[in-house]
């Protein structure tokens, strides 16, 4: 909201330029002698400029929808734009400096003029085109439009050039009808119009810089701890006092002896909650401020540094499904553990790490998970994140959970932006660090899990035989790393439920239950059948590093963390030439019937 407003405002600015005030009154058909009303002309040049200026940014915006660029990119482009934009608000000599300005200005006031002189409605749709260029070579406001607008998804950027085309249609259709008065009143009083434009600039120049250090998520949650924040707590105040007590209304899991809970501190909890809440075992994972010794905890207490609370995520899994091990080795693959001043764009005590144990148990395997990573070689710093014991959890206000399911778009734009997402993606996608994760008696466990039907079994000699029988294209991609066309495949877009078998051992691989279309082209799974279905493996074939998967036949394709977040955000990319799929009405003949309850 508050980019819209601002948005509004620099169309109302815009309008307000001394080069160009003046001559509103005449060329959008005001009356100059004293009578008010808004004419037939000032309807069709205000029409055809607000239609021409959404209609040029919104075919800019749609050449960035078919170009892939960076997150990173858009986040530098917009903070520097809209602090230029700032500065030439705030010092308008500058903006006169940029190249061709000048000559942009005589064209464009030249159509005006024609427009003006044809006296039809022709030539007032004329003048309303020519205005655009018009206004921007005298202000410099439309650029922070195309700041905002380009980065932005497409319903969002539509709704911030929405406010802007507003602000200029308002301010114009107010000249339109005051016509030659209200000019002078704005004129007279030029002076007082400049610092209010100068104080405007300021505020564009702070939101750029937010922009650009990523700080512009902290202003939004400001906003909505102000404002939403306070509904919410209303709410809870109502609810607490009227509403009749049952069960339903514990925000807690009941343990029961069966789960257990573990309190981790990676930063952002946005982003901690997101990476935990849908790993199977996972029973709930809760934002909120943990570690300090206030008797209470709020955003805006905390995220000031005014406490000895860290951001945090209460973790309450199942341990016959999934480890603790496991569970911390979730939570180092989405930090930055050698960070001491806190995570990735988050700066300040309430974002650094920290591992909350709630038993002595915990504390020995989060003591033994950190010394692992340590002993990894994969920093070259030292491991920042301080184990200590729970003592206080606050859960963070409601619009805090499941942030990244309420507003996914604008969580995945920050995840990038802050640093995080290319962080993680080339850091931990790494196997070989991976494997420093897992404790002797998690391999123990994985190695168990690892025997499968004997008719899966085949020794080396045996499926290099069976290589022999692949068509080529097959055999190219298994035995030869290779990589087939995308868009070209027999799996790419199949729909069909079933399961997806090694090529060549009849193994189950992947369940078409967890295949999604990742727009890449080849067939594209948010997870595997069975945790030991691949092996995965560093791969530098390539100008980087990937981490590729394998079968025991041999090559399947590459995993990579741009998938559903939702579902934990792993992309595994593969060949169809590699697999089998089997339909669901024939896996019982088949064999498959243990998967049978994919499907039910």
């Amino acid at each position: 909201m508050i980019f819209f407003i601002i948005s509004f405002f620099a169309g109302v600015f815009t309008v307000l330029a001394p080069c160009i005030l003046p001559l509103l009154p005449v060329v959008v058909g005001a009356s100059e002698e004293g009578v008010r009303g808004i004419s037939k002309r000032a309807y069709t040049v205000i029409g055809s400029l607000s239609l021409s200026v959404i209609f040029f940014t919104l075919i800019l915006k749609a050449t960035t929808l078919f170009i892939s660029i960076p997150q990173s990119f858009w986040t530098s482009f917009s903070g520097i734009v809209i602090v230029l934009v700032g500065l030439a608000i705030c010092f308008p000599s500058f903006w006169t400096k940029v190249p061709y300005i000048n000559e942009l200005s005589i064209l464009s006031n030249k159509a005006v003029g024609t427009g003006y002189q044809k006296k039809s409605y022709t030539g007032d749709m004329l003048i309303g085109l020519a205005l655009g260029p018009v206004f921007t070579t005298c202000s410099p406001t439309y650029l922070f439009i195309i700041a905002t607008v380009l980065p932005a998804t497409f319903v969002l950027g539509l709704f911030y050039l929405l406010g802007f085309t507003l602000g200029l249609a308002v301010a114009l259709l107010l000249i339109a009808y005051f016509g030659q008065q209200i000019v002078n009143r704005v004129t007279a009083h030029m002076q007082a119009t400049g610092n209010v434009k100068k104080v405007f600039g300021l505020l564009i120049i702070v939101v750029g810089l937010a922009v650009f250090t990523g700080y512009d998520k902290k202003l939004e949650t400001l906003i909505l701890d102000s404002g939403y924040g306070a509904t919410i707590k209303l709410e809870d105040s109502l609810i607490e006092k009227f509403a009749p007590k049952s069960a339903s209304m514990d925000e807690s899991v009941p343990l029961n002896g069966k789960y257990q809970i573990i309190t981790l501190a990676g930063g952002c909890f946005w982003c901690t909650e997101a990476y935990f809440q849908e790993e199977e075992g996972i029973v709930d994972a809760i934002s909120g401020y943990a570690g300090g010794d206030k008797n209470d905890a709020s955003y805006i207490s905390v995220s000031g540094g005014n406490t000895k609370h860290r951001e945090a995520v209460q973790v309450t899994y199942d341990p016959n499904i999934i480890s603790t091990e496991e569970v911390l080795d979730i939570y180092w693959k989405h930090i930055d553990p050698t960070t001491t001043d806190g995570q990735f764009a988050d700066k300040g005590f309430q974002y650094t790490t920290a591992i909350f144990y709630h038993s002595d148990d915990q504390k020995v395997l989060a003591l033994d998970s950190k010394k692992r990573l340590e002993q990894s070689g994969l920093f070259e710093k030292p491991v920042a994140t301080v184990i200590l014991p729970f003592n206080t959890f606050y859960k963070a206000e409601e619009y805090h959970q499941d942030y990244y399911k309420k507003a996914s778009s604008y969580y995945e734009r920050y995840k990038k932006g802050s640093g995080r997402a290319g962080f993680v993606e080339e850091t931990w996608a790494k196997d070989a660090a991976i494997e420093f994760l897992k404790s002797e008696q998690s391999k123990g466990v994985k190695q168990s899990s690892m025997k499968v039907n004997s008719e899966y079994n085949y020794t080396a000699e045996e499926i290099a035989e069976k290589l022999k029988n692949l068509d080529p294209l097959a055999y190219h991609v298994v035995a030869e790393n290779g990589t087939e066309s995308p868009f070209n495949n027999a799996y790419w877009d199949n729909k069909a439920d079933g399961i997806y078998v090694d090529v060549v051992t009849g193994k189950p691989l992947f369940s078409s239950t967890h295949k999604y279309d990742s727009g890449t082209g080849w067939p594209s799974f948010w997870r595997t059948i069975d945790d030991d279905s691949v092996t995965m493996h560093e791969d530098k074939s390539l100008s980087t590093t990937r981490t590729e998967i394998r079968s025991e036949s041999g090559h399947v394709g590459h995993v990579f963390l741009d998938g559903p977040i939702e579902e934990g955000g792993r992309r595994f990319c593969t060949n169809s030439a590699s697999l089998k799929f089997i339909p669901k009405e024939e896996m019982k003949v088949g064999g498959y019937e243990k998967y049978m309850y994919l499907f039910s």
